[in-house]
């Protein structure tokens, strides 16, 4: 004599353990991501300016120049003279197509403009199109 009876279950189970490890994998990459792109920029104090344009953005190379109070030169973390910059603005011009190179100049305001001129007339004598200068928006009066 059988006291129980046996039911049969029907249904599906939902397994989440894929999908954690999926959000898992998304977060280290939204993390080492963001690292990276801390990686170029140096800590300035960004001119303000009253107009400008949001830059687009491009698939071709980018190279971020920072420039410092004190006229060192540097791109990815590494100290540069004028020679040395214009050396690695050759490479990376002859290693993409024409106008395919855009230069980000990042500098101190309180950078004279005598240090920020050459780094544009080395992008000038590259024939690279694309340079842009780093500015943040001006702060509302009253929080200074």
């Amino acid at each position: 004599m059988r006291l129980t009876k046996s039911k049969r279950k029907f249904g599906t189970e939902i397994n989440i353990t894929p999908l954690i490890d999926i959000v898992f994998l998304l977060i280290i990459f939204s993390m080492v991501v963001s690292q990276f792109s801390k990686l170029h920029a140096e800590k300035l104090e960004l001119p303000e300016a009253r107009k400008g344009a949001e830059p687009k953005p491009t698939r071709t190379g980018r190279v971020v120049v920072n420039l410092l109070p004190d006229g060192r030169i540097v791109v990815a973390g590494t100290d540069h003279t004028r020679r040395t910059l214009g050396g690695l603005l050759d490479e990376q011009v002859a290693r993409l197509e024409p106008g395919g190179l855009s230069v980000v100049v990042r500098s101190d305001r309180r950078t004279r403009w005598k240090l920020v001129r050459p780094i544009l007339e080395l992008c000038a004598a590259r024939r690279i199109a694309s340079v842009k200068v780093a500015v943040v928006a001006p702060k509302p009066a009253g929080r200074r």
